[in-house]
């Protein structure tokens, strides 16, 4: 299960997650979890299977998509594609969600569309708020960019930790947080300037590189079969 804190406001969008990718609740390597889309004004992020928003991630990439509500369209049917096309070890938990953030410059406005297994990948409009997964008690409202996120993060990796090993989510690496606020130049149409960057990495991060790099095999690295690793 992914770290992820995400904030929809009147003047942006702003993001974090972790970067720690688990498989049997153990390490096994770290990865960014955005797909940044700057020619749609658009995030696509998510939580639980990595296979799933890999394919996805693959998928939109592929068929060369303009527009984010043209995606919202055809989410749903494809998600539910992907999803029972996958191994159960794709499926990790069972559990998975996608989260698509964008502008919309006809209407001058943020907004998001959610996916979730538990809902038949059905889409639900997301309107301004803060938003985290997994849940960690009050949420924190995403007021210091990117200091809030950093915090809610963190808060989220305590919060799991207390929790017994076959419930808890594996939450480490780095956290990285992204932006998206609107562009305006001399002659041209709005437009969008998104931002990333390492915000934070957790104090164990060299441990847990350790073992991640006695974990990995050969089949498991980039380019090779990048569905096979699953995400918690």
């Amino acid at each position: 299960m992914t770290a992820l804190n995400f904030s929809i406001t009147h003047e942006g969008i702003f993001l974090a997650t972790d970067t720690l990718v688990t498989r049997d609740g153990r390490p096994l390597t770290f990865t960014a979890k955005v797909l940044m889309l700057p020619h749609m004004d658009g995030f696509v992020t998510g939580t639980g299977s990595i296979a799933l928003f890999q394919r996805w991630s693959h998928e939109i990439l592929s068929e060369g998509m303009v527009h984010m509500h043209v995606l919202d369209v055809l989410a749903p049917d494809r998600l539910r594609k992907i999803w029972n096309e996958m191994s159960d070890e794709e499926r990790d938990n069972g559990s998975a969600d996608i989260y698509h953030l964008y502008y919309d410059p006809d209407d001058d406005q943020f907004g998001g569309f959610a996916y979730r297994y538990s809902n038949d990948f059905e889409s639900e409009p997301l309107g301004y708020g803060d938003y985290s997964k997994p849940g960690f008690g009050n949420a924190i409202e995403i007021l210091d960019f990117p200091g809030d996120l950093i915090r809610a993060c963190r808060r989220q990796r305590f919060a799991q930790e207390k929790l017994d090993p076959g419930e808890r989510r594996q939450i480490g690496g780095q956290v990285i947080a992204y932006m998206m606020q609107r562009h305006e130049a001399e002659g041209q149409p709005m437009s969008t300037l998104m931002t990333a960057q390492v915000a934070y990495e957790f104090e164990d991060f060299d441990d847990i590189f350790l073992e991640c790099d006695e974990r990995i095999e050969p089949d498991d690295v980039w380019g090779s079969d990048p569905e096979s690793l699953i995400r918690n």
